[in-house]
Formats: structure tokens, sequence, C-alpha cells
């Protein structure tokens, strides 16, 4: 029968009612229709029939309060379902359908059999799913010839009707397929769209998923899960989140997974090495969509979670955050801008987990991460305290009984994760931060808790390593900055019993050994650690630094030809200057290592050679700190997870672009700007370049220091002292650890640390070079390379150091005095200035001047001169107190004949 044009119209838009499930208006539009065309008493019955279903289904949610944030606990074994309704509630819409049914045409009986195969479904009867197969019988699903508009629609409903009664029957391959059938229709029809259809296809893909993940078959299902996410971009912005999160806590787990799968060889800093290009490339796509899914997962989750209560604990966040956590161990951190991304996505997640250990662990590990130290020092103050108030508010056996998800549940912290965290806390403290009672606090800690709690854990002994190995090194601070005298020694011990402890636990690890060498140096006792840095260099032979304190000690016994052979050694067996052809380059640190190595050999190559031959080696080390303190890829490179494309919610963009490592500008008062009391002009050109002789090092720092030197005829040349150069100090501002990061981004205390050491590095160059120009007497070709130490470095009192030693060369006392004063401005506690002042006192007839200030450096800092002791013993002398005078001059013997040729603590790191 052809409708009437009145007819068409009200078909049309009464299906476009129920595409969009618009209860309200299904009774007029059931009325006009009929009266239009009464062939359509089956589609208008179907139609009430799906309001009577849809409207008790609503009611029956209300009743039992039910909703679909139910979901946000699925697992492939248990799917919430909406609750049943009772079968007397429709029955009355059933029988009216079932009575017309024979009298429509044979298309409106297929749908509206699909539509009474739902409505059986959808209630508690005993036979319901005997129901749903009687109607589904006679209808091929899905059909040789698609429908459009509602009654494509009705094609979903169906399959997801059958396969939701295979899958209470136990035929589960039988349901996956017809669910499969809804994503292929979908998918292959993109255009078909409606709030029904969008139900139906979210029903069955999700089932989908759920399903071949309780089979088993983790790659079916992140098929289903992503075809999920690409049918959800289309769906209205607030549609069922809940599962959606669901779905995107699988999928992420999913992705991690097939990168396992990958097949990867090894890592270097945490990113995987592939073994193929195609691999590679997978990789790449798998961090993007990672990324991508991430910020999916979070919007939604956040969507359906409020703020937590009193008694609350959103565990479904921490789950969450500690899922991308390990996501982003797995995949490498990535640059900057990934890490500060990784940071703001756990501020957000404090948003909605108030007071949460848990997350301020993850928050503490990622600014370390990013470099954020001064905000990672309060986070970790926040997470210890929070661990103290756990531990007093749980028992003693809880520890034991709590398994990984009730931890997660209730947001309890384990032993082992706090005992990890104040390990990390005190290498923070030692290393970044230089606080040496934060890091002895810390490790002391630490060790209470192993010995409390993990006697029994699998890793105790390789906690208690690093722990002893950490309040070590602690103690070793402590005494390397005390001022009390009878302190130290009790100090230098601990060190040394801390440090013994941790090679007795895991003798096979060389960086205790190494550790426990570089304190026995600094105390002196050069035969221990001679042995010592040997057996850490037996277990890891290309560990730079244990061949440079090895070289250390050896010029200590004055051995500077072995010492320079050592050098070479340590240099050959360091793969950091080897060309790199697989993508990866060693790290920066690394690099800054291998500097002080050959610059150490280059000063054994003076004491050996002469300062004549010493010149090109310095040349050399100009160009190698250019390379070295170049922008670090991880810093400027691209992004693993590509976090500029990723739809992301009040995440602004920064611009991490590290300022240049050197800054070199005149400042008003520095050796720069005025170069002498009666007035003479610099040599400087304006733009900071020498307009003459000396070249100075700009970005690339390939400065020719023998070819573009004057000439040597400045060598009487009398030189007068600048005033002295301020020093700048910028304190960054802390804020809490659990507030959002400020729209404008600071550079991290990583990347200013980063600037300062090269600052000092460049400056330490320079002064190396001028140094060898005093001794060659070259006294201008000296003053400029101070000059451009200063340029440099204005806060480093050693270029006022130097400057000092230049005018005493000169035999110009009194302006050399002025130049160790400005540095001990600078440094109050300069060493070698303070021997120098002592000196000058001394031959100045000023005794007792001269004692107060050797007497307060030997007892303090300098209690390891030489120099101190020596003028000390001479002052003791004048004085005649004799046998005080010889103590003093032996001791300075015995200081002397121990000294290496750069200090010990200057040259080496300790961590």
């Amino acid at each position: 029968m052809t409708l009437t044009s009145k007819a068409q119209v009200i078909e049309r838009d009464f299906q476009n009612a129920r595409s969009k499930a618009n209860y309200a208006a299904y009774p007029e539009f059931a009325r006009r229709y009929v009266k239009h065309n009464k062939d359509g008493i089956v589609l208008a019955n179907a139609a009430l029939l799906e309001m009577a279903v849809g409207e008790a289904e609503i009611a029956a949610r209300k009743a039992q309060h039910w909703t679909f944030a139910a979901s946000l606990d699925d697992t492939p074994e248990a799917i919430a379902t909406s609750p049943l309704i009772q079968p007397e509630t429709i029955q009355e819409a059933v029988e009216k359908l079932e009575r017309v049914l024979a009298k429509g045409p044979e298309e409106h009986q297929e749908y509206a059999a699909i539509v009474l195969a739902r409505a059986a479904f959808a209630t508690n009867s005993p036979d319901r799913l005997q129901k749903v197969a009687h109607y589904l019988q006679n209808i091929h699903l899905p059909p040789a010839r698609l429908p459009t508009g509602y009654n494509f629609a009705l094609v979903a409903c169906g399959l997801t009707m059958k396969g939701m009664a295979m899958e209470e029957e136990g035929r589960i391959a039988e349901a996956i397929v017809c669910y499969d059938n809804v994503s292929l229709l979908t998918q292959a029809n993109p255009n078909e769209k409606g709030e029904e259809l969008f139900s139906w296809t979210e029903h069955a893909l999700y089932r989908a998923g759920m399903l071949k993940l309780r089979e088993g078959d983790q790659l079916a299902a992140t098929r289903s899960f992503r075809a999920y996410h690409s049918q959800a971009l289309q769906w209205p912005a607030n549609f069922r989140l809940a599962r959606r999160a669901t779905v995107y806590r699988y999928l992420s787990q999913g992705l991690a997974m097939s990168f396992k799968s990958l097949g990867f060889e090894d890592t270097i800093d945490g990113t995987p090495v592939i073994v193929d290009d195609q691999s590679q490339t997978h990789l790449s796509a798998l961090r993007q969509e990672m990324a991508q899914i991430h910020a999916y997962w979070e919007d939604s989750l956040y969507a359906v979670t409020p703020f937590p209560k009193a008694t609350e604990k959103n565990w479904r966040v921490l789950a969450m955050i500690e899922q991308i956590v390990e996501d982003r161990k797995l995949l490498g951190s990535g640059n900057d801008a990934d890490k500060r991304a990784l940071v703001e996505t756990i501020y957000r997640a404090s948003q909605k987990t108030f007071q949460s250990p848990r997350n301020l662990r993850f928050l503490f590990f990622a600014l370390v991460d990013m470099g954020q130290f001064d905000e990672a020092e309060l986070a970790l103050k926040s997470y210890l305290d929070m661990a103290e108030l756990n531990l007093k508010v749980k028992s003693a056996t809880a520890d034991e009984i709590l398994t990984h998800e009730q931890r997660v549940r209730l947001d309890v912290e384990s032993e082992y994760d706090i005992t990890t965290v104040m390990i990390a806390g005190s290498y923070l403290y030692s290393k970044e931060l230089g606080n040496p009672t934060g890091a002895l606090k810390c490790a002391k800690s630490a060790l209470d808790h192993i010995h409390q709690y993990l006697q029994q854990h699998e890793q105790v002994s390789l906690l208690l390593n690093e722990a002893y190995k950490y309040e070590g090194v602690a103690y070793s601070m402590q005494a390397l900055n005390a001022h009390e005298p009878e302190k130290r020694p009790d100090l230098y011990a601990k060190a040394v019993e801390s440090l013994e402890n941790a090679i007795k636990l895991v003798p096979d690890a060389f960086d205790g050994h190494y550790l426990l060498a570089l304190q026995l140096a600094e105390m002196r006792d050069i035969p221990k650690a001679i042995l010592a840095v040997k057996q850490s260099l037996n277990l890891n032979a290309s560990h730079v630094p244990s061949w440079h304190l090895l070289a250390l000690l050896l010029s200590s016994q004055k051995e500077y030809e072995r010492a320079l052979s050592i050098c070479a050694v340590g240099l050959k067996e360091s793969d950091w200057d080897l060309a790199h052809t697989d993508g990866y380059t060693a790290s920066q640190l690394d690099g800054e290592e291998y500097l002080a190595l050959r610059l150490t050999q280059a000063v054994l190559h003076d004491q050996v050679h002469g300062p004549e031959s010493a010149l090109e080696p310095q040349e050399a080390l100009f160009g190698l700190y250019a390379r070295i303190f170049a922008p670090e890829p991880c810093s400027s490179g691209e992004s693993l997870y590509d976090i500029q494309n990723v739809r992301r919610r009040d995440q602004s963009e920064v611009d991490l672009t590290l300022p240049p490592p050197v800054v070199g500008r005149p400042r008003a008062g520095s050796i720069l700007s005025t170069r002498s009391r009666n007035g003479t002009g610099s040599d400087i050109a304006p733009n900071g370049i020498y307009s003459n002789t000396l070249d100075v090092p700009k970005p690339n720092y390939a400065s020719s220091i023998t070819s573009s030197i004057g000439s040597g005829n400045s060598k009487n040349r009398r030189l007068h002292p600048p005033p002295a150069a301020a020093a700048a100090n910028h304190t960054p501002l802390l804020r809490s650890a659990l507030s959002l990061p400020p729209a404008v981004q600071r550079p991290t205390t990583k990347s200013v640390m980063r600037t300062k050491r090269a600052n000092k590095a460049l400056a330490t160059l320079w002064l190396l070079s001028a140094s060898t120009f005093r001794r060659l007497g070259r006294m201008e070709d000296a003053l400029k390379a101070i000059v451009e130490a200063e340029r440099v470095d204005a806060s480093n009192p050693d270029v006022w150091y130097q400057l000092g030693l230049l005018y005493g060369a000169q035999d110009d006392k009194e302006t050399a005095l002025v130049s160790f004063s400005k540095a001990l401005a600078l440094d109050p506690y300069h060493p070698a200035c303070l021997a120098r002042l002592g000196r000058s006192y001394l031959e100045a007839g000023s005794l007792e001047m001269a004692e107060g200030v050797l007497e307060t450096t030997t007892r303090s800092l300098g209690w390891d001169s030489a120099e101190a002791w020596f003028y000390l013993g001479k002052v003791f002398e004048a004085s005649d107190r004799l046998a005080r005078a010889k103590e003093c001059l032996w001791y300075a013997l015995d200081l002397e004949t121990s000294r290496p040729i750069r200090s010990f603590t200057e040259s080496l790191s300790r961590l």
C-alpha cells in the first residue's frame, strides 16, 4: 500500500521520536499514524510497547537508585546490568501488540518481533530467555538488505538482545559474534545516528570487549575497546561516562600488554631499545594512543566522580593514576613537556583524592623525574607526615593482611612503599638539595622501617644497602661541612661504618665501593682508598668517577705519570665520547663526569710536561664543554606521547625550552666594566667579544686558546684590581604540594641547577687557562681569562682568588690582599683565600690577626689545607711556641704529601 504524503511525514517524525526515545510523544504519534495509515497499527503498538518498557525501566532504576555508575566496578566476570522489571507492568502493551501482529506488513512484523524480544528480556520472568528465542527465531539478523533510520537501530537492538540472551545461556562465543556484528554494521554505516542506536551499539561493544577478556583473548578485547572508543567520539558528551571510564581502564591495560609483546631487548633511561624499525613505528603509535586514552579516561572518570566526603576514598582515581604512572614507566618518561604533563595529571587527581598518601607518592616521584626538586621536597614532607599517621591508625598485622587491591581501595600505603619513598627522599636531599640533615633523617627512618617491618621482605638486602649507602653519604656531607673539629672524626667514622654495612649486604654493587673509596680519600687514608676504588673498577670498568678517583689517589702519592696513564685508560673505557649510531646518547651527567676527568688529565699534563704544553689540551676542553652542555635531547626533543595533539581540559601548552647555559653580560662594578684604578679603559668590545686577541667561547665554545693569545710582551705589565662583582641570588618561590601549578611555568630546579653547573664548569676552564698563563708570565692573557671567568660566573670566589694570585705574582701585595678579601666576601670560609690572608698578616707582622684567621681556618672547612697549617706553624714559631709550631708543621707536611692534584670533593660527585 502506498502511503499518502501526510502519512509519510507522520511516519518520519514518529521514527525520529523513537530514535530519540521521546516517550512523551509516542501516544499522539501512534494515534495520528494509525488514522492516516490503517496498516500502521503494528508499528504504532510496537512503539507503545517500547514506551511501556522504557518507562518501566526508568521507574525500576529510580526505585533501586541504580545508575550506570555501577559499571565503574565492572569486571569481565561481573558486568552490571539495569534492574529487571515486573512482567505485569508491560503485560497489556505486549498483548495488544501480539493481537495485531498479523495485521501489518511483513516488515513491520519483523521489527515488532524485535521489540517483543526486547520487552521479554527486560522482565524478570523465568522463561524470558525462551521468549526472546521464540520472537527472534524467524528473523535473519543481520538482514541481507539493511534498513535505514530507526529500523537500523532496531536491527542493532535485535542483535544485541540475541547476544545477551546467548550470554546468559553460557554461549559466549555465539554472543560475541552477535556483538561483533553490531560493531561491523555501525562502522560500515557511519551516517546512521540516533540515541537508541548509540545505546544498543554501546551495549554490544562494551559487552563484546568484556567477554573477550573473560575468554582470555586480550588482543581481540583491545580491538573491541578501540572500536568502542571510535564510536564514543560520535556519542553525546555525557553519554554513559562511567562505562567509558571502565573501557578506557581495560584498554589502557591492553595497550600496555601490546607494548610488552613487541619484544624489546633492553632499555636506556627507561626508554626501550626496539628490535626493528617496524616495532619502533608501532611503539610510537602506541605512545600517542596511550596518551589519548589516558586523557579520555581521566575526563570521563572525573565527570562521574565527586569530591570525596570525610570517610570516603576515591580509590578509582587512585587506581587510574597508578595505571598511568606504570604506563609511563613502561613506555619511557619522554621529554620535559611529557614529564610536566604527568605532574599536572597527578595534581588534577589530588582535587579528587583529598589528602591521599598514594597520590602524594606518585607526585613526589613525578616531580623528581621532572626536576622540580623544591616541589618534590614539599610532596615528600607531606607524604611522610601522612605515612606516620597511617602507621598510628592501622594494626600491626594489617600490612600482612591487605592485598594490593585492598590497599588501593583503602588508600593505605605498605611499609615497602613508605620505605622506598624515604630512601628516594634521602637521595633527593643528598644529590639535588645538598641537605645532609634531611638526607640523614630519611635514611635513618628507612632503616628503622626495614628493621621493624620488612625483615622478611624479599628485597630486604637491597633496601638496607640503599639506606646504609645514603646514610653514609649524609654523614660524609655533614663532616665535610662541619665547623667543629671535635665532631668531624666521629662523623667520618659513622660514614665509613654505614658504607661498609652497605657493602656487606650487596658486595657486588660497585657504587658502595666507590663511595667508601671517596670517603677514605677525603680522610687521607690513601692506601685503603686505592684498594676500595680498585674493587669498584673490578665490578664496573666503565665507571668514569672511579677511574677519576684512582687518578687523583695516585697524584696524591705524587705518581703523576701513572695518574696520567689512568686518566687515559678511564677515558678510553668511557663510552660517552663515542659516536652513537643507534639514536641514543649518554646522559649529560655522564658528560659532566667525563669533562671532570678530562680537566684532571689537563692539570696532570701540565704537572708532567709543563705549562706550555698544557695549552693545547686545555683548548680542546672548551669544545668538549659545548657538546656536554648543549640542550639535552630529552628536554628539547619531540614528545614521546605527542601531547600537543591530545585533547586535554585545563592543560596549557608550555614552552619548555631551556635557557642558554651560559649568560655572559657586563655588570656594573665587575671586572668587565672597570679594570684600573687609574681609569684605564677596557679592551673588551661592547658585545662581549675581545677586540684584539682572546676569543670568548660562544655557543660552540671552540675558541683557539693557543693561537689567538696575544704576544708575551705583557709579561711585566702591572695590573690593578677592579671592584667586586655582585652575585645574584635567585630563590624560587615554593607552594603547597597539593596546589595546582600556575598558568605560567617557571624553569625547573633541575634546569636552574644545570645552568649553574654549566657556568661554574666554564669558569673553571677559564681559570685553568689563567693559572697556566700566569705561570708562563703572560699576565695580560691571564687577566683576560679571569675576566671571562667573571663574566660567566660572577659569584665564583675562585675568580677573585686567581686575580689575587695574579697580583701576588707581580709583588703587588696590597692589591692581591684586596682581591682575596673580595673572594672572602663571596665565600667567608674559602680555605685557600683564608690561608693567603693569614700569610699576608704574618708577613706584615700582625701575628695575632694571622693566628686568628689561620686558627679559624684549620678548625673549620680548611682542616685539610696544608698551607693554612704551615703558616699557622710559622705564626707559632714566630711567637716562640715551638711545640705547637712543630705539630702544625708536621701536620702540614702530612697533608702536603697526600694532597691530590685537584680536590677530591670538588672534582668528584658522590652520587
